[in-house]
């Protein structure tokens, strides 16, 4: 049966709501047996009948619902014909994409549930070729085929004839090695240089401590054993309640920057001594003339063919203003996207070629096109996330130059922020009735919206602004009043929706603040949401 034939009631059965906008994910209690059975063949059966590879790359991070899902998996995807190329431990995410740049024929799916608490469990899907599958995007509809599949529930593809290989393959050293020589990092590079680390029991621990300590660093090192009930708090380092203590021990005085990773290790947050949060878009403003002369040599290797060098980037709809600015006085073209890890990677995929480069998220996401070989760049580019890269590179950048982020946090706190908070409404019912009365509060105060990107495609957030243009370049005066509050509906959570604010003035944006919650607070005091 397809899925728009349905009724509710079996929707709900089958657990569709599960494909999300970017990925699969679902509280693990919502995926019982049979349904994690369905879902793996499902699965199984687009990488046959769509994909028609011969192989796939599968692995899985530190959530206890990981495990058993990736046992099944291996025995399904085997049953079907499937070869397979698997690290049986935990993994962060940027060590699985390492692991399919080694393998970039095969389809491949990672296990985990990134930042979600516990009881979450989920899978990102990817084609060939790095092109990383969502709702409507890939072959047939990527993720939507997946679904049909799944409503379907065909057996069709249950089993082969010939029963596939599993290999067991562990690519941490190769992707440590990997990561330090794109980095310009050699052994005792980072000596004398003083880190704390929190992991939050997630799995990218043993990478990041390995390579800063192969690199010289003293690392303290929180929260580095894996552990899916996750004890120190939910792995998200946006959470006070989990990451409270690490940012106190910062303020200690005995550590020149730290990190904080969330649970599959693809998100990075940088701590300045004193204990405060330099954002992913002043750390790229900070990083992006490294990157330049990285991708100089690519340039000069004639992989750009006849064209003029013309870097070019992506920043996301939250990123603030005045980092914009900085990062495109870098030496940079600087381009608004919309969120979701699918998107991003995918526009840098299509662009490489235009010589779009790198991306970053204001949620401590890091992507750029990675060769495939450091020493052969004809090999290709894959678009993707090594967060290892950007720590280490981070690293090696504060070290030598410690006063390039004072300049960057003083700037910041130029600026006032409140970072993206969410409300987790009980229904989606009511989440586009809240948008769009934020939306038109803020429009009748003399707020210009936008909705769109520069190539006219949905921003699918909603975008407000006074007093700056729609399109922020070098040339752009940030001098006079202006506010910016950027406003979306979670793609990859249910009943979520998310606001972050800036200005450059404190009352405008307390006031914003305040004008928002006036809205959601109406429901969290109904009991028909609640702040998380």
């Amino acid at each position: 049966m397809k899925y728009e034939e349905l009724s509710e009631i079996e929707r709900k059965a089958l657990n569709t709501s599960m494909f999300k906008a970017y990925d699969i994910r679902t509280k693990s209690a919502e995926l019982h047996a049979p349904l994690m059975l369905r879902l793996v063949k499902a699965i199984g059966r687009y990488f046959i009948e769509v994909l028609q590879v011969s192989s796939v790359v599968v692995g899985r991070d530190a959530r206890l619902a990981a495990p058993p899902l990736l046992e099944l998996a291996i025995e399904v995807f085997a049953d079907m014909g499937l070869d397979i190329v698997v690290n049986p431990l935990q993994i962060s995410t940027c060590q699985f994409y390492y692991s399919c740049m080694q393998n970039p024929q095969s389809a491949a799916v990672m296990f985990t549930a990134s930042h979600n608490p516990g009881s979450y469990i989920g899978m990102k899907v990817m084609a060939p070729g790095f092109q990383t599958l969502a709702m409507g995007s890939g072959p047939k509809g990527g993720i939507t085929c997946i679904r049909e599949f799944y409503c379907d529930n065909s057996d069709q593809w249950s089993s082969s004839k010939k029963r596939g290989l599993v290999k067991v393959h562990r690519y941490l050293d190769e992707y440590i090695s990997y990561s330090l020589k794109l980095a310009g990092l050699e052994k005792d590079s980072l000596k004398g240089t003083s880190i704390l680390v929190d992991y939050l029991c997630g799995a990218a621990g043993t990478e990041v401590t390995e390579a800063l300590q192969f690199a010289g660093a003293a690392v303290r090192a929180r929260n580095l054993i894996p552990d899916g009930r996750f004890p120190a708090g939910d792995p998200n380092p946006i959470i006070a309640q989990s990451i409270k203590p690490t940012w106190d021990m910062m303020r200690s005085g005995e550590f020149d920057f730290g990190f904080c990773f969330d649970g599959d290790g693809d998100r990075m947050d940088i701590m300045t001594k004193e204990g405060e949060q330099i954002t992913p878009s002043f750390n790229l403003s900070i990083l992006i003339p490294h990157i330049n002369e990285f991708f100089k040599k690519v340039h000069a290797s004639g992989f750009f063919g006849t064209s003029a060098w013309d870097p070019h980037m992506y920043y996301d709809v939250k990123a603030n203003p005045l980092s914009v600015v900085y990062q495109a006085k870098s030496g940079i073209g600087v381009h608004i996207i919309r969120n979701g890890h699918s998107f991003i990677k995918e526009a840098l995929r299509r662009n490489l070629k235009k010589q779009y480069f790198v991306a970053s998220e204001e949620s401590a996401h890091y992507y750029m096109n990675f060769p495939y070989n450091l020493d052969d760049f004809s090999q290709g580019f894959a678009a993707t996330e090594n967060t290892l890269y950007f720590t280490l590179l981070t690293a090696k950048v504060w070290a030598a130059s410690p006063e390039l982020y004072m300049l960057a946090l003083k700037r910041q706190q130029s600026i006032f922020r409140e970072r993206e908070w969410p409300c987790h409404f009980f229904s989606d019912e009511y989440l586009e009735p809240v948008v769009a009365e934020v939306e038109d509060l803020f429009r009748k105060q003399g707020l210009k919206v936008f909705t769109a990107m520069e190539d006219g495609s949905s921003l699918d957030a909603t975008l407000m602004r006074r007093g700056l243009p729609e399109h922020i370049d070098v040339q752009t005066d940030l001098t006079g009043d202006w506010l910016q509050i950027a406003q979306r509906i979670s793609r990859s959570e249910e009943g979520m929706a998310r606001w972050e604010v800036a200005s450059n003035s404190q009352k405008c944006c307390e006031q914003a603040v305040a004008d928002i919650r006036s809205i959601t607070d109406r429901y969290v005091n109904a009991n028909l949401a609640i702040y998380e």
